[in-house]
């Protein structure tokens, strides 16, 4: 009872159950078998062929649950369409998901199909009607499951899952709490997959297991026929006119053949001669032929009564071919040869009863000999838990918490540090900009005074007039750099230019007081105001640098 028709039904449809509220999708898994190692050490790069193909599938997913989002918001029903592509899909992804999840070593198959031999189904129910306002708020509606199911991943999905596949790998077999615990998170991310996409009404649940005296609606599903099986059809499973039930002269005698006139089946009237009835003494005869029952001019033939010759021939007591005839009673090749039980009158072989080789072919019923698996149908559908997995689904969604929670963690440091660059980016490209316009604006007027100061020759008064000058450029060049924001890797660098600059404006003030020539030349050489001068150039060229560094 699927939500899918053929071929992407699992099971011949049956009679619907009754349910008191919307059926949840079910899954079920086999249980815990040993694993082959070298599967378990490459289980993820086995994987990602399945992976690849189903990223392109999810994208058509995404926009077939698009459209029938809408056709279920206007109808209250997903399109058949959408239910055939969305069911067969969540069928691959949750074999996958089992198969990466180490529930079993039987690599999946690449197919919407359901696949009755594989030791992981999903059972869909049929589609129902669904809420409007409910499919209106879907997203809304999914969304703190979606949350559970994602802290579940990152819990069952990272750390706990390296732990199981070590164990898995060092004990070739996964541990009975971790199979269930994993299978419960895998039947939960199935249900809001299938939630979300609109396959059922049921709010996704049950993520520790079924409660007890639950009673799961797919139990009551017909056990999947076998690979390569199909209904039977006339003369298979019904035998068809003269096999199944025999015609006149073969099942009921007709008149003069059940009840022997004179002759073959009793001699005339009185006592019975030798004949070839029930005689005392004589040769078993046609009477009850082996095989025949009482056959056709053999039973009772009118007119007969004791031909000469057939009494009790001489030199032949059971004769060969008349008694128990080789080839008639239970006939070499025809009796109940193998394979072919009577043919044409009781059940003809293969088709009441097939014998060996025809009823269950190697290879259909229950496959074996092509490499095919035996059908995988589950006791029931239904999920116990033991403690020690409810335990673990617990761990899983703390672990997936504080997983999450660094993760956030680390994705604002990443951000903050993003919009730090960027903002540090913006910065460093102003501060080149106003920087530059406030050195060339510095290097005109020391280049003029420099001129004026050539021009002064020997009078300490026009140098004196100058040097004030200078003085006043350096304190203005000082202070465009004090407003200026630089990023915090150049704030080192603009803070020894800006103190370069005072220093040069303090030396000039104090070369611009000088009252003699001698005390002038004393004033210059105790500042060494040329150096100051030097190093204005070099912390202008490393500010500019580091800018340049912060910019790119």
């Amino acid at each position: 009872m699927t939500a899918y028709p053929p071929p992407y039904q699992g099971y011949y449809p049956g009679p619907p159950p009754v349910l008191a509220a919307p059926p949840p999708i079910m899954v079920a898994v086999a249980d815990q078998v040993p694993q082959r190692r070298a599967t378990v050490a490459f289980r993820a790069l086995l994987a990602v062929p399945h992976l690849f193909l189903l990223y392109f599938v999810s994208l058509a997913a995404s926009v077939v649950a698009f459209i029938g989002w809408w056709a279920a918001l206007f109808t209250g029903l997903l399109p058949q369409f959408a239910v055939t592509f969305l069911s067969g899909y969540l069928r691959w992804t949750t074999r996958v998901y089992a198969y990466d999840l180490l529930l079993t070593d039987v690599y999946p198959p690449f197919t919407f199909d359901d696949e009755p031999t594989y030791p992981v189904r999903v059972a869909i129910p049929e589609p129902q009607r669904l809420n409007r306002a409910a499919v209106f708020f879907r997203y809304f509606l999914v969304f703190p499951v979606s949350l559970l199911a994602g802290l579940l991943a990152w819990g069952a999905g990272t750390l706990m899952a390296l732990v199981a596949w070590l164990i898995t790998l060092v004990a070739g077999q996964l541990p009975p709490s971790f199979h269930l615990a994993y299978v419960a998170v895998l039947r939960f991310t199935t249900r809001v997959h299938g939630y979300w996409w609109m396959l059922t009404p049921a709010y996704p649940g049950g993520l520790y297991g079924d409660r007890p005296g639950a009673v799961a609606w797919a139990d009551g599903l017909p056990a999947a026929p076998a690979p390569g099986s199909w209904p039977p059809g006339p003369g298979f499973g019904t035998p068809g006119p003269g096999f199944g039930t025999p015609g006149p002269g073969f099942g009921t005698p007709g008149p003069g053949f059940g009840t022997p006139g004179p002759g073959y089946g009793a001699a005339g009237p009185g006592a019975a001669g030798p004949a070839y009835g029930n005689s005392a003494g004589g040769p078993q005869g046609y009477d009850a032929t082996r095989g025949y029952a009482p056959t056709q001019g053999y039973g009772a033939a009118p007119g007969s009564g004791a031909p000469q010759g057939y009494g009790a021939p001489q030199g032949y007591g059971a004769p060969q071919g008349y008694g128990g005839p080789q080839g008639y009673g239970s006939p070499q090749g025809y009796g109940l040869q193998s394979g072919y039980g009577a043919p044409g009158y009781g059940t003809a072989a293969g088709y009441g009863a097939p014998a060996p080789g025809y009823g269950a072919p190697v290879g259909y019923g229950a496959p074996g000999g092509y490499g095919l698996r035996p059908v995988f149908q589950p006791v029931t559908w239904l999920l116990p838990l033991t403690s020690a997995a409810r335990k673990l689904v617990t761990t899983f969604i703390v672990l997936g918490a504080l997983i999450a929670v660094l993760y956030v963690g680390l994705y604002a440091v990443i951000i903050r540090s993003a919009i730090n660059s960027a903002s540090q980016f913006g910065t460093a490209n102003v501060a080149i900009s106003q920087l530059n316009y406030s050195y060339t604006a510095l290097s005109t007027t020391l280049n003029t005074l420099d001129q004026a100061n050539t021009n002064c020759g020997q009078s300490l008064a026009c140098v004196k007039l100058v040097d004030s000058k200078y003085a006043s450029a350096f304190e203005a060049f000082s202070g465009q750099l004090a407003g200026l924001s630089v990023p915090s890797g150049s704030a080192a660098a603009e803070a020894r230019l800006s103190a370069d600059a005072t220093t040069a404006a303090r030396d000039y003030t104090r070369l611009s007081q000088a009252t003699t020539a001698a005390q002038y030349q004393s004033i210059v050489t105790s500042t060494g105001i040329q150096q100051t001068l030097d190093s204005v150039d070099s912390d202008y060229t490393a500010l500019v640098t580091s800018l340049q560094g912060t910019a790119v």
